[in-house]
Formats: C-alpha cells, sequence, structure tokens
C-alpha cells in the first residue's frame, strides 16, 4: 500500500503541472476569451493539456475509490471518514469537493462549448480551484501527516518544496513552450491566412447581404459560387501554395479530403468536417474557425441568413467537380464554429 501512495503522489504532482500550464493559458487570454477564437495553436495546445490534466484528475480519482473500498471492507473505522484529521480533510474537501468542481467545469467544456466562450473566465477557476483541492490536500496529508511506510519519496516539508516547484516551473515551461511554438517564424504565415480569413468573411457576410436584397437568393448560387472557384485558385496557389488543379484530377470525395485536409494546415480552422447526409445533401462544420472572432462582435440579427465562407469555399469545389448548381442553407452559427447544408441540384 505504501508504494502505491507514493505513486499517487508522483500521478498528483505530474498532473498538477499540466494544470499549472493550462491555467496559465487561460490567464492570458482571461481579459476576453475571444482573443483565443482563430489561434489555432494556442487552442489546440489548450485542449490537448487539459484532456491530460483530465485523464490525471480520473485516474488518480478511480485508485483511490479502489482504496476507499478496501478501506471499507477492512475491520474498525476508516479514518478518512472523519473530518478531524488530514486523511478526512483530502477525503471530503479535496475527493468529494474537489471532484465536484472539476467535473462541473469538465461537462461544460465538453459539452457546452458556447458556454465555456461567454464564462470561460469563470469556468476555468472554478475546475482549477477543485484539481487544487485534490492536489494540496493530498501532499499536506502525505509530506506531513501520512504514517505508513515509504520507499522513494521522503515525508519532510523539503521535499513538499521540492514537490510543490516541480509543479510550478514544469507548468510554467509547458506554458512558455505554447507560446514560443505560436511564435516565431509561424506567426507571420498564421496571421497572414487569418488576416484574409477575417476579411474575407466580414465582405462575403456584407455581399451576401446586398446580393439577396438586390438579385435574390438563386443570383448567390449561380454566379457566386462558380466565381469563388476562380478566385480560390488565384488566393490559394498564389498566397498560400495550395493548387487547386490538383483537385480537378480528383474524385469528389478525395478532392472534399484534400481541402479539409489543407485547411487544417494552414490554421483555416483546427478541422473541417463534412458529413454526407444522402448522394445529393452534404454538410459542412467548421470546428476552431480562425474567422470566429469576426462574429464575437456581430449583433445575432447580423447573422440571420449568413453563410459560412469555408462553406461557399467547399461549396464552389463541388460545383466545379460536379458541374451541378448548388443550394446552401443559411449558417448554424455558435462561439466557434458553424455548420452549414449544402444540397445538390439536379
Amino acid at each position: 500500500m505504501g508504494l502505491w501512495v507514493e505513486l499517487l503522489i508522483v500521478q498528483t504532482i505530474i498532473g498538477y503541472c499540466f494544470v499549472m500550464a493550462n491555467d496559465l493559458i487561460g490567464l492570458y487570454n482571461i481579459r476576453d476569451l475571444n482573443n483565443m477564437k482563430g489561434d489555432i495553436t494556442l487552442v489546440k495546445a489548450h485542449k490537448r493539456i487539459g484532456w491530460i490534466e483530465t485523464t490525471f484528475f480520473y485516474c488518480i480519482t478511480i485508485q483511490c475509490l479502489i482504496m476507499v473500498f478496501m478501506a471499507l471492507g477492512g475491520s474498525g473505522t476508516p479514518p478518512f471518514l472523519s473530518i478531524g484529521n488530514t486523511s478526512g480533510i483530502h477525503f471530503m474537501i479535496g475527493g468529494i469537493v474537489g471532484t465536484i468542481l472539476f467535473s462541473f467545469k469538465f461537462i461544460i467544456a465538453h459539452f457546452k462549448k458556447n458556454i465555456i466562450y461567454k464564462y470561460g473566465q469563470f469556468i476555468g477557476p472554478i475546475g482549477f480551484v477543485g484539481w487544487s483541492l485534490a492536489h494540496w490536500t493530498s501532499m499536506v496529508n502525505y509530506f506531513f501527516f501520512y504514517s505508513g511506510e515509504t520507499i522513494f519519496l521522503p515525508k519532510t516539508a523539503f521535499s513538499f518544496i521540492i514537490a510543490a516547484l516541480i509543479s510550478f516551473s514544469i507548468g510554467t515551461a509547458i506554458f512558455l513552450g505554447v507560446l514560443a511554438r505560436r511564435g516565431g517564424s509561424t506567426t507571420n504565415s498564421r496571421w497572414s491566412v487569418h488576416q484574409i480569413a477575417f476579411i474575407l468573411h466580414g465582405i462575403t457576410f456584407g455581399y451576401e447581404g446586398a446580393a439577396k436584397d438586390l438579385l435574390g437568393t438563386p443570383a448567390l448560387y449561380k454566379y457566386v459560387i462558380p466565381k469563388t472557384y476562380g478566385f480560390l485558385e488565384k488566393m490559394l496557389k498564389d498566397v498560400l501554395g495550395f493548387d487547386l488543379k490538383e483537385l480537378e484530377e480528383m474524385n469528389l470525395n478525395k478532392a472534399l479530403e484534400a481541402f479539409t485536409k489543407k485547411s487544417a494546415e494552414i490554421g483555416m480552422a483546427e478541422k473541417l468536417k463534412i458529413k454526407w447526409e444522402s448522394d445529393h445533401v452534404f454538410t459542412i462544420e467548421s470546428v476552431n474557425c480562425s474567422t470566429a472572432k469576426v462574429r464575437s462582435v456581430m449583433k445575432p440579427e447580423e447573422l440571420t441568413n449568413a453563410i459560412c465562407p469555408w462553406a461557399i469555399m467547399a461549396a464552389a469545389i463541388v460545383n466545379k467537380s460536379t458541374g451541378k448548381d448548388l443550394e446552401i442553407a443559411a449558417s448554424e452559427f455558435n462561439e466557434i464554429g458553424s455548420l452549414t447544408k449544402v444540397t445538390l441540384k439536379e
């Protein structure tokens, strides 16, 4: 049991490194989480580090629950059932309260991304407090009050300080590494793509409204989409090194797959997902779109009947590949992307 306890402490020290890193990423954007929209490198790091800290948290929690059931099956009253000692404090506050707080943040972050962007400056710290309660109550209990035998992790105040410094130092190093990765030679490329997308998005919304008001919706499908392909040929090849001529030699599915892959590589969005609902209907979903920040400064009514520019690009490729007219439904926008349905007309 002693070795198991020590290994749990090592796990919480390592896990807390990632907690610190993710908290620093959040603090870096705490004034306005909209600043993270379009910052694909930072968003990916925030998400991946979040999954790592979550994995550590629940792996440790499961092991602790196993220990609890083992103790309850023994003789006598387990010490963790009393709040009057550090084992009880760790179990009640670090274990129960900490798990509730962290799980609250995890559920919202995973299933309610719109809410996390709107209220992340409050929800994020709740998860951090939950992890911290579990971490620090276990650290204090082990290094100062644990009575079991130890094998490789000394129970001293000095060891406690070293363990704390390890988490803070490595967490800060991970955070600085993320900032370094999004900087340097990649910054100019990332922002050039972002600016093109940003401007295109804003202009698209304006011209969509004008085209529909003046010419009607069919004109948008008949003239704008084919013309978009001609623009894409020049812009993608000259600016981004993506030759659409290559797509013309592929079948439709391969062409769309190549487009979505390249879109992610150049930072248009973290992911572009294309899903065929039937032979004539497909949806285009952008996740962590580079232009999402545009919509954070727009009123909801300004998005009425608007179409995601990436959907127009994908539709242009489909139009070129099949020669068929298309009908694009208004996009369903959220805080970090959109979902658009496209129908091929016979």
